[in-house]
């Protein structure tokens, strides 16, 4: 089942942990206590269906090797500042097996001088309840300067109310990293869409025409909205810095849904501001962790 799991959560979340590595490490560390806590307090009590249950904690224990594995990769090559990865992970993987040679020796420490099983079970909930703490807090402390959905949408927000740029620092500080976003928009936002999602919605040759009308001819993506989300559709030379500029654009749009052509050029002088400000306050804007799609389209004639 481990194998499954692994292949399945794979499949299906792979993507989102490059977006929100740090949600996703404590989760890691979360369902990996949780599986610990499942195997030492419940597989003693149901004997019958211990099949059963190890094959639910080996899959939760599959999650985490992925999850807990991708993110690691992620956060270091966050840390590796000067280009030096492998020195960089190489120094993780030995304050690691240290933490766990000295957690051994506790471990049988604890076991040689505790017998009252009531206590080690007080001291495992302990231990775990503080190891999800710590793991909180030190995931607080990582400081990420490249925009996701929720870091940007904080220093939009921030922009768009007082015309100021957070820096990374102050974003990062109010970036949740367990639940939830501290900041959402009103409609959902689908970004990298594809041809046929456009013309479902837009059968009118005319209003394809007009929705390419809203923008610059040198502009490399379309935003258009249909009932359900707001689609922005990306052309084929599209770059890094053009896709945080469309999701500017789907910000500011839906604060005023006015007609986008008329807004065109105040929505790009906003861009131009914004995106100097950012650069002033140490934001990596050659790089983004935005939630995109891979479809490119050539609406150029």
């Amino acid at each position: 089942m481990g194998h499954f799991g692994r292949i399945l959560f794979a499949w299906w979340k792979g993507t989102e942990l490059d977006i929100d590595s740090k949600k996703w490490r404590i989760r890691a560390d979360i369902l990996n206590d949780i599986a610990m806590g499942v195997d030492l307090f419940v597989l003693p009590l149901y004997p019958k269906v211990s099949t059963y249950i190890l094959c639910a904690t080996s899959t939760m224990k599959a999650i985490v090797g992925v999850a807990g594995g991708a993110t690691r990769s992620a956060l270091t090559q966050h840390h590796a500042l000067r280009g030096n990865l492998a020195d960089v992970a190489s120094k993780d993987s030995a304050q690691e097996t240290c933490v766990n040679l000295i957690a051994s020796f506790v471990g049988l420490g604890l076991l040689t001088h505790v017998q009252n099983q009531r206590v080690l079970y007080g001291l495992f909930l302990f231990v775990t309840l503080l190891h999800i703490y710590a793991n909180i807090k030190a995931v607080k402390a990582v400081c990420l300067r490249t925009f996701n959905e929720a870091r940007y949408l904080i220093a939009l927000e921030e922009y768009f109310k007082s015309g100021t740029m957070l820096s990374p620092q102050q974003v990062n500080k109010l970036e949740r990293v367990t639940i939830g976003q501290t900041v959402s928009l009103t409609a959902r936002v689908k970004i990298g869409c594809s041809a046929r999602e456009l013309a479902q919605y837009y059968r009118n040759c005319y209003d394809l025409e007009n929705v390419i009308a809203c923008f610059d001819s040198r502009e490399k993506f379309l935003l258009a909205e249909t009932r359900h989300y707001v689609g922005v559709y990306l052309h084929f030379t599209v770059k890094p810095l053009d896709i945080i500029k469309s999701y500017f654009y789907v910000a500011s749009y839906l604060q005023d849904k006015s007609q986008l052509r008329d807004r065109f050029w105040e929505t790009q002088n906003k861009w131009n501001e914004f995106l100097s400000m950012a650069q002033r306050e140490g934001w990596n804007v050659q790089a983004h962790l935005l939630k995109t799609d891979e479809y490119r389209l050539d609406w150029r004639i």
